[in-house]
């Protein structure tokens, strides 16, 4: 397994906006968390993940934009800073954002950051004649 600290609140996935020209734009404040991302993940010499891989993140003391567009943003990090090798199915494939709270401890702020989990998965394969039985008998 993985483990991960960020730092600092999270900021989700921001919707690229197209110039003239065709030219992408994204959001500067999410480019902005992106680097530090990458920067925090990068001093922490970590392996490459195994693939495939599970991704879960927890959202520690904060709550943000709906937590798919969290993890996105997670996984774009993971990927610039060479921890996953890319986001796509054969390399994710399952991926949770939680928004949790800690205990406040006397005389200590609490924690805000994001806690990455990355451990093994395997691809899962499912027979669809079987569900597709069982839908048609319930009907």
């Amino acid at each position: 397994m993985i483990e991960i600290w960020l730092h600092g609140r999270g900021l989700g996935k921001a919707r690229p906006r197209f110039g003239r020209g065709g030219v992408v734009h994204t959001a500067s404040r999410y480019s902005q968390w992106k680097n530090d991302a990458v920067l925090q993940m990068k001093a922490l010499n970590l392996p490459p993940a195994p693939v495939p891989a599970k991704v879960d993140c927890f959202f520690v003391n904060f709550f943000s934009s709906d937590s798919d567009n969290l993890t996105g943003s997670v996984l774009d990090a993971l990927v610039e800073a060479e921890i996953l090798q890319n986001d796509s199915s054969g390399y994710v494939v399952a991926s949770t954002g939680t928004f949790v709270k800690t205990r406040k401890r006397r005389g200590q702020d609490k924690p805000v950051g994001i806690l990455i989990r990355i451990t093994p998965a395997q691809i899962e394969y499912l027979d669809l004649s079987v569900a597709s039985t069982v839908s048609q008998s319930v009907a």
